[in-house]
């Protein structure tokens, strides 16, 4: 039995709660959800440091699925490894049985009015809430001139010129090195 007290910590159990409720608003892709994980995990229960939780995001969109990297680099810093599998589950399965429920009923869905305004209203929330992240991660991060600079250039790149943004994430990790 001692081998299953760990399944029943508070830590983890308060653990699956929040990344749990973090997952029922996943909507609009992992940028959507850095406000409200930083919010829960940075301000109201103090599990990570602000340095952690940049560093934990950087790390994440470095990799497939940032938002469950972020959940399970959460975890772990938490609980250790029960908590990043705790952390990773929890943060998919509300939005995967959704999934399931809905793709059932996808084709009548689809052609109801209300569906399409629903979708059409939650847009600008989500674009809201990118921006959000964006500055919360930008507060953080950009410090200087140097920053500042290189901020504008990677939204020049990218907006002007259609440059990948892998090859700007390669072109900013050379730069690091450089300057580090």
């Amino acid at each position: 039995m001692k081998v299953f007290n760990w399944l029943f910590a508070p830590s983890l159990l308060m653990l699956a709660w929040v990344f749990f409720k973090i997952g029922l608003v996943f909507f609009g892709g992992g940028f959507v959800l850095i406000p409200l994980i930083h919010r829960e995990l940075v301000v109201n229960l103090h599990w990570l440091t602000e340095r952690q939780f940049v560093d934990g995001t950087a790390i994440s969109q470095l990799t497939p699925g940032p938002v469950a990297v972020l959940a399970t680099f959460a975890g772990y810093q938490v609980a250790g490894l029960p908590g990043a599998i705790i952390g990773t589950v929890a943060i998919f399965l509300p939005g995967s049985a959704l999934m399931v429920l809905l793709s059932r009923s996808y084709g009548v869905l689809k052609s109801h009015e209300a569906s399409r305004q629903i979708l059409n209203t939650l847009i600008p929330v989500i674009v809201g809430l990118m921006i959000t992240a964006a500055l919360q991660i930008g507060r953080m991060t950009v410090t200087g001139w140097a920053d500042i600079a290189v901020l504008l250039v990677a939204l020049a790149a990218i907006i002007r010129f259609k440059v990948n943004p892998a090859l700007l994430i390669i072109a900013a990790a050379l730069l690091g090195l450089v300057r580090g």
